[in-house]
């Protein structure tokens, strides 16, 4: 039985073209952030163009960052792991070093907000970077960092681990029971390739997540929950402190 990805240790193999082959392309000049939040949600962006009046870089149709002195963010204009590491690959190569990925993700526990200490290894896109393993990590002196500047924001949180997965419309009652056993918080698309991509390019990266839909015993969606909004703007203003 062959392993995915098809061809055995591809990790180790070096790329045609790389990120920066892009950039160069594109001729994307000057000077531009090295910090990054990253997110998902339009409510979050309108929040952040409202409170920081941040000046717009469209350098693409995938890629708009809005710029707040030195700190850029993007609001990611698809979902899941794929685009994900593809916008990360290419803001690296444009020069940025930390990254905070903020969004909202499945709670196989409770409620509440997560800061995320591993992920589960359930996408396709990390086993292109690094050999197989069922997790991985985001930068430990980071994530920490940030954890203290959700605290400065009277925000209560837990450090756990999640579940990245492609098809979130395959959700198995018995993978989240499985992994609820487990202790893992919460279920999302992106968190363990961004981790994979972090390390492999040698740059910082942490990720919290608000819990905007319950997977227990049956689906309970709460997105459109007036705290799911209000946790993810003062994860937001934490995230901008903890990059200053």
């Amino acid at each position: 039985m062959m392993t995915y990805p098809k061809l055995p240790n591809k990790h180790v193999h070096e790329a045609l073209f790389k990120p920066i082959d892009f950039v160069k392309y594109q001729k994307w000049n000057g000077k531009f952030p090295k910090k990054y939040i990253i997110t998902y949600q339009t409510s979050v962006l309108n929040y952040f163009k409202r409170k920081y009046r941040p000046k717009k870089i469209e350098l693409y149709s995938l890629l708009t960052i809005y710029r707040y002195k030195d700190i850029g963010f993007i609001k990611m204009k698809g979902v899941g792991s794929p685009h994900s590491a593809a916008i990360l690959e290419e803001l690296i190569a444009l020069g940025g070093r930390e990254f905070l990925n903020i969004g909202t993700a499945g709670g196989l526990q409770h409620e509440g907000i997560f800061l995320c200490n591993k992920s589960l290894r359930d996408e396709g896109t990390s086993y292109h970077y690094v050999s197989h393993g069922d997790y991985s990590y985001p930068d430990k002196k980071l994530t920490k960092r940030f954890g203290n500047f959700i605290k400065k924001q009277g925000l209560e949180y837990e450090e756990a681990a999640s579940w990245t997965i492609d098809a979130p419309y395959r959700e198995t009652k018995k993978e989240i029971q499985k992994y609820k056993r487990q202790g893992i918080a919460t279920v999302e698309m992106e968190a363990s390739a961004l981790f994979v991509v972090a390390r492999y390019r040698k740059v910082k990266i942490a990720s919290a997540f608000v819990v905007s839909d319950v997977l227990i015993k049956k689906w309970e969606p709460k997105f459109h929950s007036f705290n799911v909004k209000k946790s993810l703007n003062k994860l937001i203003n934490a995230g901008m402190e903890c990059l200053k």
